[in-house]
């Protein structure tokens, strides 16, 4: 198996795991506010804990669904100028596009790594877990939308790896 083929086998796999992922959070956010309403309005005992995992779950689903909305191609683009533009000078956008959001996704992935490990010994003060968990999820959603990056950049080369699949591509 070629390296090219492992990327995108782990691309593929690493995708699959997000959306289980986001499906689980989504459900797991939904139940949990329904239950601290019913403990805080009904039963007048409200979960103290229950904000701060919801808030934690939160950040998971936020930052995992950027790096899905990676590997799907439906993030926001402003393509206006490139459809009008000479094929040229819309290859030199793509380009510039891609080095801005492989580097900004790298200087993420670095940063939330050292932000990560400052913050493994420090606790949270309602569930009494790692402060880390709080931070992990930007650097795993900045690491998979990095992998999802490179795929496309595999897939299309670096003047189309941000398109999007709604947009007419020539």
């Amino acid at each position: 198996m070629t390296g090219l083929n492992l990327i995108r086998r782990l691309d593929d796999w690493s995708s699959c795991v997000e959306d289980a992922a986001l499906a689980v959070l989504h459900a797991a956010i939904a139940t949990l506010v329904c239950v601290a309403v019913v403990f805080r309005y009904v039963l007048s005992d409200p979960l103290t804990w229950s904000e701060e995992l919801i808030l934690l779950l939160f950040a998971w689903m936020v930052f995992l669904g950027i790096a899905s909305a990676f590997h799907a191609r439906t993030h926001i683009i402003i393509d206006v100028i490139v459809m009008f533009a000479p094929r040229w000078l819309a290859r030199a956008f793509g380009l510039l596009a891609f080095l801005a959001t492989a580097v900004v996704l790298g200087t993420l992935t670095f940063f939330s790594w050292r932000y990560l490990q400052r913050e493994m010994p420090n606790l949270t003060p309602m569930l009494g877990i790692s402060a880390g968990w709080m931070i992990a999820p930007l650097f795993v959603g900045s690491l998979l939308s990095l992998l999802h990056l490179l795929r496309n950049l595999l897939d299309e080369g670096p003047a189309g790896a941000l398109w999007s699949d709604i947009t007419t591509r020539e």
